[in-house]
């Protein structure tokens, strides 16, 4: 091998068109890493195609025995069908402008490969097949990587016999067309384009690239220049459709042939494939929630889903999140993530030890009652299992900057249940100055890490001012019109539950009773009243209210 140096790089094709992808080297040969083009231009040699990128290829020495052609097993009619030229080990394959040869590409026993003639000028290699064994044309037609699986798969989709003189048995059949791309899967896009309209000119063009990762991913490039519905992808189990026919395996190819589905871009599935997918929804489970009426209203919260509370100012959503939180922790085994913007981690953690103390130890009064052992009992039950991580937020709002670490939080922590608490901080961590679209972009944030990690969200909104006299703080009744910003919050969530309560109330039953409404619920469309939670002042419970008003 030679020890070459580039001396000119970002050079023009002349084979493949590309602007800046050929390099000169010190010894006078240049390489195109565009379409895998060598030329030596110190000696004319033809131009060698290789399968190192980065290597001459003539010196290469192949770590495996390529196959000897007559391993492929391919007929000799196939074979005189497409005009190849069989010299012991050398295999010349015939290029053609329309129905003229105009260049060929030569493959040698080491698996080098020459060109000559107007090799770039050329069409697909077969072209000149597609009316010379029948007077009426296939409207199906086969592309492969390479000229010797073309040879293969034309056997095997026309069976072909492999002692056959003739590729027409005389029935004057139809038979169906086989090309293959010219020089790989690194020019299979071009080759593509150039011959768009010959390739759009057929109903189904099956694309038999490779199994392996370069001919895959030039399959589904290719897929995409072609009008939707005419692509069919083949995928092979072995390598290509030489080492079908080479193996005996024509029934095999072919089931692959039939198996293959007409292409849809990425995230476009049809609804007819794996009947077994049906049952899939079965193993989504839902987390209950601990208030009988909700939980009837809604059947409780499933993974991906974005549960908003929107309530208006002091009528109960954190102590409602920390009957949450603490239930979570001791009727599940799922681990927690909270986000809680407008308080101290401190703050936080001690809102959770006082569900668990049924008594108001984030009062510093209160929490100065109990000696160590105590509060190291209730941590234990409920911190100490590890099943929780917060967001110390220092200050810091930035909304990338947040989303990174929920994202750590379910990735890298597993936590399978984050609480946001609120909306209006997180989005003002946005450089944006119409709050609306701010909401709208922070929401569709918040859909996207759900659909990625497989997390449900619990996230508090505030609602917007009402003009009436009424406010929400005095009982107001919500409605999804009221929720702040934009309609974001409302298309975009799972669930939406309402909370109210009138907090000016003279009536101290009434102005600490929080009445719960689900606004919407796109799991079970159920709507509508979902019971009532009373603040009990001397536990900071929220309990089921024992009395209506």
């Amino acid at each position: 091998m030679t020890d070459s140096k580039p001396i000119e790089t970002h050079k023009p094709c002349e084979d493949c068109g590309s602007s800046d992808a050929l390099s000169s080297y010190s010894d006078g040969h240049t390489y195109c890493f565009s379409c895998t083009k060598y030329r030596n231009e110190n000696n004319n040699r033809p131009r060698v195609i290789g399968i190192n990128k980065h290597r001459d290829t003539s010196q290469i020495v192949t770590s495996t025995p390529p196959m000897d052609w007559t391993q492929r097993r391919i007929s000799k009619a196939v074979s005189d069908f497409y005009n190849v030229q069989i010299q012991g080990s050398t295999v010349v394959f015939p290029y053609y402008q329309e129905q003229a040869r105009a260049g060929a590409k030569t493959r040698f026993a080491d698996k080098r490969f020459i060109t000559e003639g107007l090799f770039p000028d050329c069409g697909l290699f077969g072209h000149q097949t597609l009316n010379a064994a029948a007077k009426e044309r296939s409207r199906t037609l086969v592309i492969t990587e390479g000229e010797a699986d073309a040879l293969a798969a034309f056997q095997m989709v026309n069976r072909i016999p492999e002692n056959a003189l003739s590729v027409n048995d005389g029935s004057h059949r139809s038979l169906v067309p086989v090309f293959s791309i010219k020089s790989g899967a690194a020019s299979a896009e071009r080759d593509f384009k150039n011959n768009l309209e010959l390739l759009e000119d057929f109903d189904r063009v099956f694309i038999c690239f490779d199994n392996d990762f370069p001919g895959q991913t030039a399959a589904e490039k290719c897929a995409r220049l072609l009008s939707p519905g005419k692509a069919f992808i083949v995928h092979l189990e072995h390598k290509d459709a030489c080492e079908y026919s080479s193996r005996g395996m024509a029934d095999e190819f072919m089931a692959h042939m039939k198996a293959a589905r007409a292409y849809t871009p990425s995230g476009i599935v049809n609804a007819s494939d794996s009947f077994d997918n049906l049952w899939s929804e079965q193993n989504l489970v839902s987390i209950p929630f601990p208030f009988a009426g909700l939980q009837e209203k809604t059947l409780g919260l499933r993974s991906r889903e974005i549960v908003t509370w929107a309530a208006g100012t002091g009528v109960g959503k954190s102590s409602i999140l920390r009957e949450l939180q603490h239930f979570y922790l001791k009727q599940t085994d799922i681990t927690i993530g909270i986000i809680a913007l407008e308080e101290s981690v401190d703050r936080t953690r001690r809102g959770i030890l006082a569900v668990e103390a049924n008594d108001r130890l984030h009062l510093n009064e209160v929490f100065a009652r109990y000696d160590r052992a105590q509060i190291k009992q209730f941590f234990d039950a409920t911190l100490g299992t590890g099943r929780v991580y917060l967001y110390d937020h220092f200050g810091s709002m930035n909304m990338d900057d947040l989303l990174s670490r929920v994202r750590y939080m379910v990735v890298g922590l597993d936590c399978r249940v984050i609480f946001i608490d609120h909306l209006s901080i997180l989005v003002s961590g946005l450089e944006i100055a119409d709050e609306r679209k701010a909401i709208d972009r922070t929401m569709t944030l918040l859909r996207q890490l759900t659909e990625e990690t497989g997390c449900a969200i619990h996230l508090v909104t505030h609602l917007r001012r009402l003009g009436s006299d009424r406010s929400h703080e005095e009982g107001e009744e919500i409605n999804l019109g009221h929720l702040r910003g934009s309609h974001g919050i409302a298309q975009i969530s799972d669930t939406v539950v309402a909370l109210e309560r009138n907090t000016q109330s003279d009536d101290p039953v009434e102005s600490n009773t929080t009445t719960l409404r689900v606004l919407k619920c796109r799991y079970t469309g159920e709507v509508g009243l979902a019971g009532r939670l009373y603040y009990n002042k001397l536990t900071g419970r929220m309990e089921p209210a024992k009395e209506e008003f």
